[in-house]
C-alpha cells in the first residue's frame, strides 16, 4: 500500500499544473459582439450610457476629425463634386487608427488627383482612441468601422 501511495505522489508531483497559467491565442476568427462589450471610443463619448449612442458618437467624432484634417481648402477644382468616398477604418487593440479599405470614385480622383494622399494624411493625424474591449475575454480587440465621406462643391 505504501508503494502505491509513493508512486502516486511521484506521478502527481512531476506533472506540471496549468491552472494558474493564462493562455491567450490570437486567431482571425470573427468574435460575436455582445451588448456588454465596449466599442472603441473617446472620452467625450464614454460619458454616454447606451452602446449604440457611444458607437454613433464615435463615428461622428471620426467624421468631424477626418474632415477637419482633410486639407482640401487649398485645392482648386474646376467642376462641381457631389460624391461619396467610402472608407473602412481599423481601430487596432491599442487604439491606433488606420485605413483598412477605401473606395474612391474615379471622378474624385480625376478632379483631385492627390485625394488619396490627403485622405491618408487626415487619418494618420487622428489621435489614439480607446480601443474596443471584449469584456467576456477581458482583452482589447481590433475593430472596423465603415465611414462614408460625402464631398460636395459648387
Amino acid at each position: 500500500m505504501t508503494k502505491i501511495i509513493l508512486i502516486t505522489l511521484i506521478v502527481v508531483s512531476s506533472c506540471e499544473s496549468n491552472l494558474n497559467k493564462k493562455q491567450v491565442t490570437n486567431n482571425n476568427e470573427k468574435i460575436t459582439w455582445s451588448s456588454y462589450d465596449e466599442y472603441p471610443s473617446v472620452k467625450s463619448c464614454n460619458e454616454l450610457i447606451e452602446s449604440n449612442l457611444i458607437k454613433e458618437c464615435f463615428k461622428n467624432f471620426l467624421s468631424k476629425e477626418i474632415l477637419k484634417n482633410l486639407k482640401l481648402s487649398n485645392i482648386i477644382i474646376n467642376q462641381p463634386i457631389n460624391d461619396t468616398v467610402n472608407i473602412t477604418l481599423l481601430v487596432n487593440n491599442i487604439g491606433a487608427i488606420s485605413i483598412s479599405n477605401k473606395i474612391i470614385p474615379k471622378n474624385i480622383i480625376d478632379i483631385i488627383p492627390e485625394f488619396d494622399k490627403l485622405l491618408h494624411e487626415a487619418v494618420d493625424s487622428l489621435p489614439v482612441v480607446l480601443p474596443a474591449n471584449k469584456t467576456s475575454l477581458g482583452v482589447t480587440v481590433n475593430s472596423k468601422f465603415q465611414l462614408p465621406i460625402i464631398l460636395k462643391s459648387n
